[in-house]
């Protein structure tokens, strides 16, 4: 499966844990497509940024409590890189 098609990212919440890593959870449009193919009715992004280097996407589905943790290659690159910047801004560490 490729993710793509993630549209009109929101911040929700920020969690920082000082020199270590940065979470952050966002809203955002998903296809009907991709929440069908993962089984989700109301899905939302949980990205942790860690502060010496890397980051991990997860995504929660409100619902039921589901968790599809993709790798960075089931990503469309567009959107992976799309979803990280979102959250750089949005983090007190990785804020320019």
């Amino acid at each position: 499966m490729h993710i793509k098609g993630i549209e009109h990212l929101k911040f929700h919440s920020q969690l920082s844990l000082k020199q270590v890593e940065d979470r952050i959870i966002i809203t955002a449009d998903f296809p009907k497509e991709l929440r069908v193919a993962l089984g989700m009715r109301e899905p939302f992004l949980y990205v942790t940024l860690y502060v010496r280097g890397g980051e991990r996407i997860k995504i929660i589905d409100e619902d039921n409590a589901t968790l599809h943790i993709p790798s960075k290659k089931d990503f469309e690159q567009k959107t992976y890189n799309k979803i990280i910047h979102f959250a750089k801004e949005h983090a007190k560490q990785f804020r320019s």
